[in-house]
């Protein structure tokens, strides 16, 4: 029995006394977030005690009360980032922002370019990183570009370059660019294992036109030259009549320093 999953989209909280401001919010938001209401302080501290909110949009103003006062209690209740929106911009209100941490601060009425891409920034829209990683180097392992660019990447998978660069080095360990060209060098190994094909042809099978810089980044991989892994990675086969002893197979790198990659 097949199931669907539906698609689990970000919470954002927006906390406004102005009725008109939290409908016009959540019309410009709803297609990307699961957007949440409150007038005041206590509405929204409940929906902080009931949901898993990424990104708390508070008005400086809410009737008698401050949004800037409200913000210490909010964190005792949830860490999500806070933007502040303010129709009133003064120099105090700003250093009070400041002093508070928020993670960033508008002038209403927000541009909605400006809204959108501070979220994007605070709660990158997307795949979750552990899926979003998976892909990225599923694709650079079946699809190796001979010229590589992140941004062509980052457009493949829909998210922006700076979110696929910060997902896939918290994922892999490395950036997209070095994940590959050890991919290209690990495909190498695998053909200098299992054929006879020369080390120009494997070379450029794998995306390098000049053999001696695929050598020279062979060996900073490997710590041993393509002919060297051949010989000592191939099972035991007859040769001339003599027969070479079998080594293990997938031995580890020895070297985690990215090679050049063309």
């Amino acid at each position: 029995m097949h199931r669907v999953m539906s698609e689990v989209r970000p919470s954002i909280l927006v906390v406004d006394d102005e009725l008109p401001v939290r409908e016009a919010l959540t019309a410009a938001l709803a297609a990307r977030y699961a957007v949440h209401t409150a007038a005041c302080g206590a509405e929204a501290r409940a929906i902080l005690q009931a949901q898993p909110i990424a990104v708390i949009i508070l008005d400086a103003l809410l009737g008698d009360e401050h949004g800037l006062d409200l913000v210490s209690g909010f964190r005792k209740l949830s860490a999500a980032p806070i933007v502040i929106l303010t129709g009133h911009s003064t120099e105090e209100l700003a250093v009070r922002a400041l002093r508070a941490e928020v993670a960033e601060y508008l002038k209403k009425p927000a541009g909605l370019p400006a809204l959108h891409a501070t979220l994007e920034r605070l709660i990158p829209v997307g795949p979750l990183p552990i899926e979003l990683c998976a892909r990225a180097r599923r694709y650079l392992d079946e699809h190796p570009p001979r010229t590589f660019r992140t941004a062509d990447l980052a457009a493949h998978l829909k998210v922006s370059e700076t979110h696929l660069r910060r997902v896939f080095r918290d994922g892999c360990g490395r950036t997209p660019r070095q994940y590959l060209a050890e991919a290209r060098l690990r495909r190498a190994a695998t053909l200098l294992r299992t054929t006879d094909r020369s080390v120009k042809r494997v070379a450029l099978e794998v995306g390098y036109g000049d053999v001696r810089l695929f050598r020279r980044a062979f060996q900073r991989l490997t710590g041993m030259s393509p002919r060297a892994w051949r010989l000592g990675h191939t099972p035991a086969r007859t040769r001339r009549g003599r027969q070479r002893p079998a080594m293990v197979e997938n031995a580890p790198f020895k070297s985690k320093k990215a090679p050049h990659l063309p």
